[in-house]
């Protein structure tokens, strides 16, 4: 006979059993199949906060502040490369465009199709975490919003373009004003045509509308720029929404 107690402790190697969010041990895994536990779960499942930031020249949203549940997400995701935490970030994603749809903020996907343009980050950047993070975290809410499993079905109606990166000189934001953080995206945007013109082909669809999707935003600049670089451009953006507001 084999020894279970010790293939269970394999498993559980393999398998993380502690909450994505607040590192809580033997979580039961969520609808997702991600280990979190029932606070932070909650906490991500609170409405969506409209933020103050008129500079970004667009409403802004935050699925909440950077603390607790959300900055254990974030965490998870950017600086323990946890997978499912990308997961995770998705559905948070997915749950706040449901409500902005809820809300009014935004059509209803079936009535104007929706694009996410996840916001840029350097190649290496994205490299180093398997891919970037928010690109990533984007089409998994997409598919979430798409499918049968989702609260909200808009089959083919949501779709996610990543149109832009930063140059390697970009500066990390962390430290810099809301003028720096400003400058700092529109010196280092990069625009890819082929991204570019899929966009702009998606967006031509009857009232079509373009989202915005970071995971964290401090003044509101860096939006402000890349939508600023976005409308150089011909591309109009309706809203913006991040995981959590530092």
């Amino acid at each position: 006979m084999g020894d279970w107690g010790s293939v269970g402790d394999v498993t559980d190697l393999v398998w993380r059993r502690d909450c994505v969010c607040c590192a809580a041990v033997d979580v039961p895994p969520a609808e997702s199949g991600v280990p979190l536990c029932r606070g932070c779960a909650a906490s991500l499942r609170r409405p969506a906060i409209r933020l103050g930031f008129p500079s970004a020249g667009l409403p802004v949203f935050a699925a909440g502040p950077y603390g607790g549940a959300h900055r254990g997400l974030v965490l998870a995701a950017k600086e323990h490369l946890r997978p499912e935490a990308v997961t995770v970030m998705g559905d948070v994603i997915a749950g706040t465009v449901r409500h902005l749809v809820a809300e009014g903020v935004l059509a209803d996907p079936r009535l104007s199709p929706l694009v996410l343009v996840p916001a840029p980050t350097t190649r290496t950047a994205a490299r180093q975490r398997g891919g970037c993070v928010v690109d990533r975290a984007a089409r998994w809410a997409a598919e979430s919003l798409n499918t049968q499993s989702g609260r909200g079905v808009y089959s083919g109606c949501v779709d996610v373009v990543a149109p832009a990166h930063q140059a390697e000189s970009a500066r990390d934001s962390v430290g810099l004003g809301r003028a720096q953080r400003r400058e700092n995206i529109v010196r280092t945007l990069r625009f890819d045509e082929a991204g570019l013109n899929r966009l702009r082909r998606l967006l031509r669809r009857d009232r079509a509308r373009a989202c915005i999707v970071d995971d964290v935003t401090t003044t509101g600049a860096t939006m402000g720029g890349f939508t600023v670089g976005l409308a150089a451009r011909g591309v109009r953006v309706s809203a913006a929404v991040v995981v959590a507001e530092a």
